[in-house]
């Protein structure tokens, strides 16, 4: 049977059955008094124990967790055993997390299955540090504002400290779905205390077990797995930066061929102007030689003067686009007829734009 756990989807599984993380099915025993409709309770056996009835006292709670703290690395060891029976998956860890402003909301009742997985999923949560020791995060204390925070790791000796997490972000929320994916199993089916699940794997322990090498493995797998996802993450930010150095890019010569545009217009419209009132002129002057005000010779010469203003104008203009289109685009080979329709394809857009936004 495969089912697929979808991350937005919790406490959503079929009765009797929690889905790990894998999309492995285990079945799971009801608690007493936990009724389901069209079931019926299964036979009770040693190896299902009753639902606590009274609450843990302090002195209990501290003992379990010590003991969860003192066997986190047995544990981790006995992963696949634990994750196969829900009695020892669903097994509660005493461990109190929280953040600064929303307390323990999202880490409570934590399970020594949701801290094998987490271990297994967040990058980070199972490492090896510089010196060699190998660690396992068990205690998340932070803010989410600020993203101070002041975590606790466990080592192979059972020594424990105190970290910082960055991004501490990326470890709550991970830890808070993987606890809230299984908080209805949680409440509804048996589970092992600490201690019995201790019993159970020492009677099942094989002598020539080489669980240093098994750990080892899991250091190694989690290791890779990290590594992949910060090759995932840095190509993906390497393409995002590429798309946005392109749009950059984009946007730049978008303001040069707005800008060359702009200047040609201006340049063109004076001489356009100019160019006008000199063929003004030429229409005043032949009205004053028909009038007799000027000779022949008066009127050629002054009409030449006009013509040759005219040309040079002209020329000017006919030089601007060569000498700044080449100054303004050094790196392209571009015509002004290509420049002119992309700039008055800009021109629209952005028309268009204030149109959309100023009705």
């Amino acid at each position: 049977m495969e089912i697929s756990l979808d991350k937005n989807v919790r406490n959503e599984f079929p009765e009797r059955k929690i889905i790990l993380l894998d999309g492995r099915v285990v079945d799971c025993y009801p608690r007493l008094g936990v009724n389901f409709e069209g079931l019926t309770q299964p036979e009770d056996n040693l190896q299902q124990p009753l639902a606590r009835i009274s609450p843990q006292s302090d002195k209990e709670r501290e003992a379990d967790k010590e003991r969860f703290i003192k066997n986190a690395f047995f544990f981790l060891a006995h992963k696949e055993r634990i994750l196969m029976d829900s009695r020892m998956f669903l097994c509660p860890v005493p461990i109190t997390s929280g953040m600064s402003i929303s307390g323990t909301s999202g880490f409570e009742n934590p399970t020594l299955g949701i801290y094998l997985q987490w271990w297994e999923t967040c990058a980070g949560a199972m490492f090896t540090d510089k010196k060699g020791r190998r660690g396992l995060l068990f205690k998340l204390s932070g803010s989410g504002l600020s993203g101070h925070n002041i975590c606790d790791v466990v080592h192979e000796d059972g020594t424990t400290k105190n970290v910082e997490l960055h991004p501490f972000k990326d470890y709550r929320d991970s830890f808070i779905h993987i606890n809230n994916t299984y908080k209805s199993a949680k409440q509804k089916y048996q589970a092992y205390s600490l201690r019995q699940v201790l019993d159970i794997l020492d009677h099942e322990e094989e002598d020539d077990r080489d669980y240093a090498h098994t750990i080892n493995e899991q250091m190694q797998v989690r290791e890779i797995s990290a590594l992949n996802e910060l090759l995932h993450n840095l190509i993906t930010r390497k393409e995002e930066l590429e798309h946005r150095n392109k749009e950059l890019e984009k946007a730049l010569f978008d303001e040069r061929v707005l800008h060359f545009y702009d200047r040609y217009k201006d340049l063109e419209k004076r001489i356009f102007s100019e160019v006008e009132q000199l063929l003004q002129q030429k229409r005043d002057l032949k009205m004053a030689l028909r009038r007799g005000d000027y000779n022949i010779q008066t009127y050629e010469r002054l009409v030449n003067a006009i013509t040759k203003r005219i040309n040079e104008a002209e020329q000017e203009l006919t030089e601007f686009k060569e000498r700044e289109i080449l100054k303004a685009f050094p790196e392209h080979s571009m015509s002004f007829w290509r420049i002119e329709s992309y700039a008055q394809q800009l021109i629209d857009r952005n028309n268009a734009e204030d149109q959309t936004e100023n009705p």
